[in-house]
This record gives structure tokens, sequence and C-alpha cells, in this order.
């Protein structure tokens, strides 16, 4: 049996408003439930503070042995893996649209969004574990990192592909701040192409579970007020996805982790965590060609919606470009005016 989890800590750096609440207090209780859990493989996001990171690793150390964080940006990216099997390698891609730098109220610019792959050696297995945390929404209705998050979900689709060839099983996991609707989640699904766990999970039975949400929920204690009025529900925008590869993987269970504190009315985060177990069944079987054929098909669909949302996003640049530089020559303009006009005016003081 395979038991992997992911989890969104929410442990942004600053203080509360413009940071997390009880960051101190869901640390300790996080690291004594990660310590009593069963879980194989932890992947959690929003890791900001390396310091936070060594400590977890120090606590957490005779139950996960391994451990790896990934640097990228100013920041961080704030993503890292805990494992209790070994890390064999590890690699990053750090994602090329990653926001706009003079957005300096949003920090993903400044933490380097990036995918992170880890292979690690499951008794006798291979699996390349990826886990990620992809360019945040800010306004739906006026989403200008649309672009961004298609090209993200491109490159890591991309990614994914081209260095899980020697595993025996795919796993990625992460907040991937989209919804099942969104064309990106379906760049990732389609083009690896991957299984949503959640979707194929066979323990489907409570209603109130169905939807899969794990952030603005109405009963996580984060939660604004004013967020429920748009999505009453919350949002489902953390995943865990798989592929079987040369060997292939039977899901057992997915479901929530890390909701409420015991004992407290505090959740661990502002999401919910996500976990799902695996059993390893046999050597897989190729795919034949005419289900490639038709992996490609759908592949063509995706790619051409996001390529229009790409080309309309660079006209898009491509004139917000054309307005600085205007703006920069009419300011130089007026500096050389006024530097003219200081010359030409005399000074004169007057003493009462």
């Amino acid at each position: 049996m395979l038991r992997v989890a992911t989890l969104n800590c929410w442990l942004l750096p600053h203080p509360w408003p413009i940071g997390s609440k009880h960051k101190t207090f869901r640390i300790q209780m996080l690291i004594s439930a990660l310590a009593v859990s069963k879980f194989d493989i932890v992947a959690l996001q929003e890791i900001w503070s390396e310091k936070v990171f060594i400590e977890m690793v120090h606590n957490l150390k005779e139950k996960f042995p391994y451990s790896h964080y990934f640097h990228s940006g100013f920041t961080g990216s704030g993503t890292c893996i805990l494992s209790r099997y070994p890390i064999i390698s590890t690699l990053l891609h750090r994602y090329s649209l990653n926001g706009f730098p003079h957005h300096i109220h949003r920090g993903d610019w400044f933490g380097g969004k990036i995918v992170g792959m880890a292979e690690i050696l499951f008794d006798s297995y291979k699996i390349c574990f990826y886990t990620t945390h992809l360019h945040a929404e800010y306004n739906k209705e006026n989403d200008l990192y649309l672009p961004h998050r298609i090209s993200q979900c491109f490159e890591m689709s991309q990614f994914i592909r081209h260095t899980c060839g020697g595993a025996d099983f795919v796993i990625l996991v992460g907040d991937f701040n989209l919804e099942p609707t969104n064309l990106g989640f379906q760049l990732i699904k389609n083009l690896v192409p991957l299984n949503d766990a959640w979707e194929c999970r066979p323990n489907a039975v409570d209603p109130l579970y169905e939807n899969g949400t794990t952030c603005e929920r109405p009963d996580n204690c984060y939660t604004s007020k004013c967020l429920l009025k748009s999505f009453p529900d919350g949002k489902r925008l953390d995943y865990l996805m798989y592929r079987s590869e040369k060997t292939e993987i039977k899901l057992l269970n997915c479901e929530y982790c890390f909701d409420k504190i015991p004992e407290s009315d505090l959740n661990y985060s502002d999401h919910l965590g996500v976990s799902a177990k695996f059993e390893i069944k046999k050597e897989n079987q190729i795919d034949t060609g005419s289900q490639q054929l038709r992996q490609l098909s759908i592949e063509k669909q995706i790619l051409t919606k996001s390529l229009k949302i790409i080309e309309e996003a660079e006209i898009r640049v491509l004139w917000d470009r054309r307005l600085f530089l205007a703006l920069c020559v009419l300011f130089i303009i007026l500096i050389v005016a006024t530097t003219k006009l200081d010359l030409n005016v005399p000074f004169a003081f007057a003493f009462h």
C-alpha cells in the first residue's frame, strides 16, 4: 500500500492581516498530526520560511527520514516533500510566466512558481512524484493571470511527459488554483495524461463530499463571509492525480485530510488536505495505436483553446508595452522642458 497526501499550509510570513493567522500554533499541530499519520509521502505548499521547514524535518526525522525543499525565486517556492522512502534525485522547473514583477502586492513573481519532481524508491518501484503550486486567480471576473496559469499548466504537462519515462508510476499533487472545469486543468489531465483521484475514487458515498471543495469552504474558520456569496460551497483547488507507467496502481480511496485541529475550533489551514491510498497491482500494458490517436485528437482541441487565450494575452501585453513606452517619452520631454525653463527664468530674492 502507498499512502500520499497534499496540503497548502497557508503560512504566509507576514503578520495578520497581511499574512496568516495562528501560524505558530498551526505549525506545531501539523507536525503532531504528521508524526502519528500513516502517510508514506506528503507534499506541502506555502512553507515560505526555510526555518519552518527545518523545524518540521527535525521533528519528523523518525517518521519521514527523507525530505526536500524546492528553492526558487526571492522568497522560495514554498513547496516541499516529506517521504518515508529514499529520494533518489530531484529536479525542478521554474515556470516562464510567474505573474508581473510590478505587481508587488502579489507574491507570486517573487516566489517563483515551480513544478518539482522527486524520484522516490518505494520498495522495488520507482515513483516520479511531482508537486506544484500554480499562480493564484485573485479576481475571477477580471483574471489578468489566466494566460500565466494556462502557460504554467502546459509547461508542467510537458515537464512531466519528458521526465517520467523510467518510472513505474507517476503521481502529481498540489494547489493548482484551478477548478475542474477550467481549461488549465483539462490541459494537465489530458496532455500528460493523468487520472484525477477524486473523480476516480471508489469510496464516493457521502453526498456532502461530492464536490471535493478544498478552499473557501463554509465550515473553515478562515473563510471570509464575503467569499461565500460567490462560492457558497467553496472551491476545489487542491488535487491528487496519478498514472500507471510500467506498473499498474489501483486507487483504493481518496479523501480529505488535515481538516479541524483536534480539541480546537481552528483548522490546520485555510485549505483542506487531500489524501489517497494506492495498491500496486501488476506490470502495465502498453497503449495501443488507436488509444494514442484518440489522445492526440483531445490534445489538439485543448491546445487550440489555450493558444487563443495566450494570443489575446500577447496582444494585451504589446499594447501595455506601447503605453508605458509612450509615457516614458512624455515624461522625458517634460523633464527636459522644465530643465530649460529653469535656466531661462531669473531668480530674484527679496528681503524685507
